[in-house]
C-alpha cells in the first residue's frame, strides 16, 4: 500500500506540473495578445464621405425632386437637377416663374437630412438640346484634368455643369478648393464657376 502510493507520487507531480506549465502558457498567451494593438489604425481622410452618407445623398435629391414635382406641375414642365453632397443641395435649371424659383427653396429644406440649400434656378425656357451636350462634355473634360493632376483628390469633387456655369461641390481644404477652381478655368467654355464647398481645415 505504501509502495503503491511512493510510485504514483512521480506521475503526480507530473500531472501538476504539467498543468502549471499549460497555465503559464496560458495566461503569458494572454499577456501577448493583450500587449497587442491589433491592426494599424489608420486616420480617416476627413473629405471622405461615408457610405451612409452616399445613400443620404442620392434619398435626398430623390425626395426633393419628387417633393417638388407634387407641389407644382410648374416644376414638371420647367428644366430641374437637384444634386446633393453631404446634405449641401444644389438645385439648377430653369422655370417659367419667379414664384417658382423662390418657392423651390422652402420646399427642398422640408427634406430630411438636408443642411443647406443653394437655390440656382433661373427663371428662362430650357437650354437646348446642343446646349446640354456641351454641359456633358465641359464636365467630362473637368473631371479629366482633375483625375490627371498629381496629389489633387478628384474623388472628393462633385462637378456640375448647367448651360456654361460650372458649380463645384465638395469637402475640400482651402488649397484644393483653390487648385479646383484653378484647373476649371483651364477648361475652355466655362463662363461662370460657383463654389459650393465645405472647408475642412
Amino acid at each position: 500500500m505504501y509502495r503503491t502510493s511512493t510510485q504514483r507520487l512521480p506521475l503526480n507531480l507530473l500531472l501538476i506540473c504539467g498543468l502549471f506549465f499549460i497555465l503559464q502558457c496560458l495566461s503569458g498567451c494572454a499577456s501577448i495578445l493583450s500587449a497587442s494593438s491589433g491592426p494599424e489604425q489608420i486616420d480617416e481622410d476627413p473629405g471622405t464621405r461615408t457610405f451612409g452618407s452616399y445613400i443620404e445623398d442620392e434619398s435626398i435629391e430623390t425626395k426633393t425632386l419628387a417633393n417638388l414635382y407634387n407641389a407644382d406641375i410648374g416644376y414638371k414642365e420647367g428644366n430641374i437637377s437637384v444634386v446633393s453632397y453631404n446634405g449641401i443641395v444644389l438645385v439648377v435649371g430653369q422655370l417659367k416663374s419667379q414664384q417658382l424659383l423662390e418657392n423651390a427653396t422652402s420646399i427642398a429644406k422640408k427634406v430630411r437630412a438636408v443642411r443647406k440649400v443653394h437655390n440656382e434656378l433661373t427663371v428662362a425656357g430650357p437650354v437646348s438640346y446642343m446646349a446640354g451636350i456641351n454641359d456633358a462634355w465641359l464636365t467630362t473634360k473637368i473631371k479629366n484634368h482633375m483625375l490627371f493632376t498629381t496629389d489633387f483628390p478628384s474623388g472628393r469633387v462633385k462637378v456640375v455643369t448647367e448651360n456654361g456655369a460650372v458649380y463645384l461641390m465638395g469637402l475640400l481644404t482651402q488649397k484644393e478648393t483653390a487648385d479646383a477652381v484653378a484647373i476649371t478655368r483651364l477648361i475652355y467654355g466655362v463662363q461662370k464657376i460657383v463654389k459650393i464647398v465645405e472647408y475642412i481645415d
